[in-house]
C-alpha cells in the first residue's frame, strides 16, 4: 500500500485519505502511516494530548479600543496595499493567467461593443457614449478591483436611471452633457463612501427590494424596446389623464404611445428584430454533449464543442455583424433607403481627455448642476448595489473574497475618470461578468483586454456603426435582460416571510405607476419600516398565574388568592419602544383589578369562599436590560413608580446592580441595599408594597368582612413598624415579598373564629 501524497498547492484538489496521514496545522506532512481498512479507528482509540479554546467576539457598540485598532490598521502597509489590489496579485502573475485573461477579455469585448450601442439608446444619449463608457471603467477596475470576474461598463438598469435623470425639456445635446456631469458626481460620491469605509450602508437594502427593482426595471426596459423592435413612430408628447406630461420611464406613457401609434409599425424592422431575437435565444441554448457522436473521434469532438461554445458566447457580436452586413448591402449597395431603421452617423472615434463641461450654450454651471444633482443619490445607490451584488455572487461561486468597500472605491474612481472621456455612469454587468467567468478569466487583468478591444473597435470599424439596424440592437437588449427577471422569490417569500412581499410589491407597483427610482425609494422605506417595527414593538411575554387557596377543613369558607405575573422581554428594548413598554404595563398589568374580591365555589362542594388575603407579585426578567438604552431604563423607572402608586409588588431578576440604580427610585433602592448582602451587586431586587386597600375591597362583599375590617386595619397598623424594621427584614426570605404568616390574614382568622 502506497502512502497518500500531500500537497499544499491551493489550486490542487483536496483528496480524502482513507489510509490516514499526520500533518501539521499548515498542511505539511509529518509521517505517513498505514491503517487497514478492515479495522477502522474508533473515537475511543484516540487519546487527548492537547486542547486549546478561543473565543471571538464581534459587533456591538463602538468602543475606544476598537476605534484605536481601526485607526492603527488604516496606517499599516498591508492596508495601503489593499487599496491597490493589483500590487497583491501581479507579482504572482503567470503565463497561464495571461492566456485565460486574454481569451476572456476579448470574448467579453465582442459582447460589450453591441451592448454599449444598445444601452446608449436606452440612456437617450448618442450611441458612441455607450462605447466611451465601456473602456475606461475596465482599465480602472484592473488596478483597484478585487473580483476577477467583474466587468464594469454600461448596463440596462443604470441606463434607464440615467434617462430618468434628465430634465423633461432637455435636448439631445443637453442630455449628453447631463450624462457626463452625472457620471462625475456619481464617481465623487462613491469615492467618498469608499474612502471613509461607508460601504456597509448598502447592507441596509434588503434582497427583496433589490429583486423587485431589477425585475421592474427589466420589464420596463423590455416593454420600452417594443417600439424599436417593431419600428413604431411614437408621438413627441404623451399626456396623462390629469393633463400632466408622463414621466420618461412610466408604463402609462409607453402604453399610451403604443395605442396612439399602432398603425405606424414597420414590417421590415419587425422582421429583422424578430429574426435577430430568435437567433439569439436559440444560440444561447447551443451546446454539444460531452460524449462523441456521429463517429467522431474524441479530439475532433472536443474541437467541435469548443467551436460551438465560442459561437454561443459571441452570439451578440455575430448577430450585429450579420445584421449590419445586411443593412449595408440593402442601404449602400442596392440604394434602397427607408425600409430599415438604422443608427445613422455614429461618431465613435476615441474621445479626447478633458474635464466635463458644466456650462454650455445658455446653461450655466450652477443651473446644470442643480438640475442633475437630485438624481445623483439614486445613481450612486443603484450603481453600488449592482456592482457589489454581482461581485458577491461570483465570489461565493468561485470561493474567493472581495472587499465591498474597496469595490465601492474602484467603482467611484471609474465613474470619475469616465466623466473625463465623455461617458455616462457605469457599474458591474451581470451578463458580461457571467460570460467572463465562463470564458476562464483568472485575474482582474481580463478587464484590460476588454477595454483594449473596445478602443481598437472604435479606431478600426467605427464607420460601420452607422449601418447597425435599430431593431437588431433592441433584440440584443431584450435577449440580454431576460436574465434579470426573478419570479421565484415571490414563491419563496410567500412560504418564508409574507411580510417582505409588501416591500417587493411596493417596488413593483410604484415602479410601474410612476418610475423605478420612486419605486426603489418606496421599497426601501417599507423595508426599513419592517426592520424598525420589531424594535418599536418588541415581543414582551407576560405569564399570568392565579391560584385560589382555602383553609379546609379548619375554616372552609376562608380563601386566599395569589396572582403571579412573570414579564419577560424576548430581547433588548430600545428607546422607540419605551412608551410601548409603559403602556403595556399600565394597560395589561398595573391597572388590571386581578385582586378584586370574588366569591368562588370550592372544587368538591357548593360552599362559597370569602377571600381574606390577596397576594400579588410581578417578576420582571432583566437579562436583556444590559443592551437597552437610557430612555428605556427611565421608562422602566416610571413603571416602578406606577407599581408603587397602585400598591403592586414588583421584583427584578437577572438584573445587574448598575441597571437597578437607574430603574429603582432612591427610597426603594435604599431598602434593596439593606436587604442585599453585597451592596455593590444587586442581581435580584424586591420592592414590597403592602396593600392597605385589601380590607376596603372586602367591605362590599359581606357583613362578616365588614366586621373583620377593624381587626384587619388594627393588626396592619400595629405591625407596620415591625415589618419595616431592619432586624425584622433580615429574617425575611430574600426571594419573597411577605412573611409566611401575614398579620392581615391572622387577624382576620382570629376575628372570624370569635364571630362563630
Amino acid at each position: 500500500m502506497k502512502p497518500l501524497k500531500v500537497t499544499t498547492d491551493d489550486n490542487a484538489p483536496n483528496y480524502a485519505a482513507t489510509n490516514g496521514i499526520n500533518t501539521t496545522t499548515d498542511g505539511h506532512a509529518i509521517t505517513a502511516g498505514y491503517i487497514p481498512n478492515s479495522n477502522p479507528l474508533k473515537d475511543s482509540d484516540w487519546t487527548l494530548e492537547e486542547s486549546t479554546e478561543r473565543c471571538v467576539t464581534t459587533g456591538g457598540d463602538p468602543t475606544t479600543n476598537g476605534l484605536k485598532r481601526t485607526a492603527i490598521g488604516c496606517c499599516t502597509l498591508q492596508k495601503w496595499r489593499s487599496r491597490l489590489p493589483i500590487s497583491l496579485w501581479l507579482p504572482k502573475y503567470s503565463l497561464l493567467d495571461f492566456k485565460g485573461d486574454l481569451v476572456a477579455g476579448l470574448t467579453v469585448g465582442l459582447t460589450v461593443v453591441p451592448q454599449g450601442l444598445a444601452y446608449a439608446a436606452i440612456a437617450e444619449v448618442p450611441l458612441e457614449y455607450g462605447l466611451y463608457s465601456a473602456f475606461m471603467g475596465c482599465f480602472m477596475y484592473t488596478l483597484f478591483g478585487t473580483a476577477k470576474d467583474i466587468t464594469l461598463g454600461p448596463t440596462a438598469v443604470l441606463s434607464l436611471m440615467t434617462a430618468a435623470a434628465f430634465p423633461k425639456d432637455a435636448t439631445p445635446e443637453d442630455k449628453a452633457h447631463y450624462a457626463v456631469i452625472l457620471s462625475f458626481f456619481s464617481g465623487v460620491s462613491q469615492l467618498f463612501l469608499g474612502i471613509f469605509n461607508l460601504g456597509f450602508l448598502i447592507n441596509f437594502i434588503s434582497a427583496p427590494v433589490i429583486s423587485g427593482f431589477t425585475t421592474t426595471s427589466a420589464f420596463i426596459i423590455l416593454y420600452g424596446q417594443i417600439k424599436t423592435l417593431t419600428g413604431l413612430k411614437l408621438p413627441s408628447k404623451i399626456w396623462t389623464p390629469s393633463g400632466n406630461k408622463a414621466s420618461a420611464d412610466s408604463v402609462w406613457e409607453i402604453s399610451q404611445a403604443y395605442v396612439m401609434s399602432i398603425r405606424t409599425i414597420n414590417g421590415w424592422d419587425t422582421l429583422m428584430g424578430m429574426i435577430c431575437l430568435t437567433v439569439l435565444l436559440l444560440m444561447k441554448e447551443m451546446k454539444l454533449p460531452r460524449r462523441p457522436r456521429f463517429g467522431c473521434s474524441k479530439r475532433t469532438w472536443n474541437i467541435l464543442r469548443e467551436v460551438v461554445r465560442t459561437i454561443c458566447v459571441t452570439r451578440y457580436a455575430l448577430v450585429i455583424i450579420v445584421a449590419t452586413g445586411i443593412s449595408y448591402y440593402v442601404t449602400a449597395v442596392l440604394g434602397i433607403k427607408g425600409y430599415l431603421s438604422i443608427t445613422s452617423d455614429v461618431n465613435a472615434t476615441i474621445p479626447k481627455f478633458g474635464p466635463p463641461d458644466f456650462s454650455w450654450n445658455n446653461h450655466s454651471a450652477s443651473a446644470s448642476i442643480a438640475a442633475i444633482l437630485p438624481s445623483v443619490p439614486m445613481i450612486v445607490l443603484v450603481g453600488a448595489l449592482e456592482s457589489i451584488a454581482v461581485a458577491k455572487a461570483f465570489a461565493f461561486q468561485f470561493q474567493y473574497r472581495i472587499e465591498p468597500t474597496q469595490e465601492l472605491f474602484a467603482l467611484g474612481l471609474s465613474n470619475l475618470l469616465c466623466s473625463f472621456f465623455h461617458a455616462y455612469p457605469v457599474t458591474g454587468s451581470f451578463t458580461r461578468s457571467a460570460l467572463k467567468a465562463q470564458s476562464g478569466v483568472r485575474t482582474p487583468f481580463g478587464c484590460t483586454w476588454t477595454g483594449a478591444f473596445v478602443l481598437i473597435a472604435m479606431s478600426v470599424i467605427s464607420p460601420a456603426f452607422k449601418y447597425v439596424p435599430k431593431s437588431a440592437l433592441s433584440a440584443v437588449i431584450i435577449a440580454a435582460i431576460l436574465i434579470l427577471f426573478e419570479f421565484k422569490i415571490f414563491k419563496d417569500l410567500w412560504l418564508i416571510s409574507k411580510k417582505e412581499l409588501l416591500a417587493i410589491g411596493t417596488v413593483v407597483v410604484i415602479g410601474f405607476t410612476f418610475s423605478v427610482d420612486y419605486g426603489i425609494l418606496a421599497g426601501i422605506g417599507v423595508s426599513m419600516l419592517l426592520l424598525l417595527y420589531p424594535i418599536a414593538r418588541p415581543v414582551i411575554i407576560a405569564y399570568f398565574k392565579q391560584s385560589l387557596y382555602s383553609l379546609r377543613p379548619i375554616n372552609p369558607t376562608t380563601g386566599k388568592r395569589t396572582i403571579n405575573v412573570a414579564v419577560t422581554p424576548q430581547g433588548a428594548i430600545y428607546f422607540p419602544a419605551a412608551e410601548y413598554l409603559k403602556d403595556f404595563f399600565q394597560d395589561e398589568i398595573v391597572t388590571k383589578e386581578y385582586n378584586d374580591v370574588t366569591m368562588s365555589p370550592t372544587n368538591n362542594s357548593s360552599t362559597l369562599l370569602e377571600i381574606a388575603e390577596i397576594k400579588e407579585e410581578i417578576v420582571f426578567d432583566g437579562i436583556h436590560l444590559t443592551a437597552s438604552d437610557y430612555t428605556t431604563l427611565r421608562a422602566l423607572r416610571s413603571v416602578v413608580m406606577n407599581c408603587k402608586r397602585w400598591n403592586k409588588s414588583i421584583r427584578f431578576v437577572n438584573t445587574p446592580a448598575e441597571i437597578l440604580r437607574i430603574v429603582l427610585p432612591k427610597d426603594l433602592r435604599n431598602v434593596n441595599d439593606a436587604r442585599s448582602e453585597d451592596g455593590n451587586r444587586m442581581d435580584v431586587s424586591t420592592i414590597d408594597v403592602f396593600s392597605q386597600s385589601t380590607a376596603e375591597r372586602m367591605a362590599s362583599t359581606s357583613e362578616v368582612a365588614i366586621r373583620s375590617m377593624e381587626a384587619t386595619e388594627s393588626a396592619y397598623s400595629t405591625s407596620q413598624a415591625d415589618l419595616l424594621d431592619e432586624d425584622e427584614l433580615e429574617k425575611l426570605d430574600y426571594e419573597q415579598n411577605l412573611p409566611k404568616s401575614s398579620p392581615t390574614l391572622s387577624s382576620f382568622l382570629r376575628r372570624t373564629s370569635r364571630n362563630k
